[in-house]
């Protein structure tokens, strides 16, 4: 495990949500007043954590499946930070979480085939 990458890829993480969350909630403040387009909140989530998984995994020679996993602790802790902090633990949707679990593994796994076909290339 290389703490330094995962730091890295962690705050890439957490700035890719950020900016996508910006965007959406300004998007539907000035364009939309339709509820269904609230379902881009619940996609945006597994998008970033796919993207960010398979970064990580391909600037590691590791397993895909250890770097998705190391991911989405690093996401899970820092939701259940942001719960704690703003005291709001009875809003911590385990299940939900764990839906994004299997998305970080097929990033990390993906991300780990796609290194490696590059280098026997």
């Amino acid at each position: 495990m290389n703490i330094g990458k995962l730091i890295k890829y962690s705050l890439y993480l957490l700035i890719m949500l950020l900016a996508v969350f910006l965007v959406l909630t300004l998007y539907m403040y000035f364009f939309s007043s339709s509820p269904s387009a609230e379902f881009a909140y619940i996609v945006a989530i597994p998008v970033c954590i796919f993207i960010v998984s398979l970064l990580f995994s391909r600037s590691t020679r590791e397993k895909g499946l250890f770097c998705g996993i190391e991911i989405w602790i690093v996401y899970f802790a820092f939701v259940l930070l942001l719960k704690v902090m703003f005291k709001m633990t009875q809003e911590i949707s385990i299940v939900q979480n764990l839906i994004y679990l299997p998305v970080a593994i097929l990033g990390g796994v993906l991300g780990v085939n796609m290194k490696h076909r590059a280098v026997q290339k």
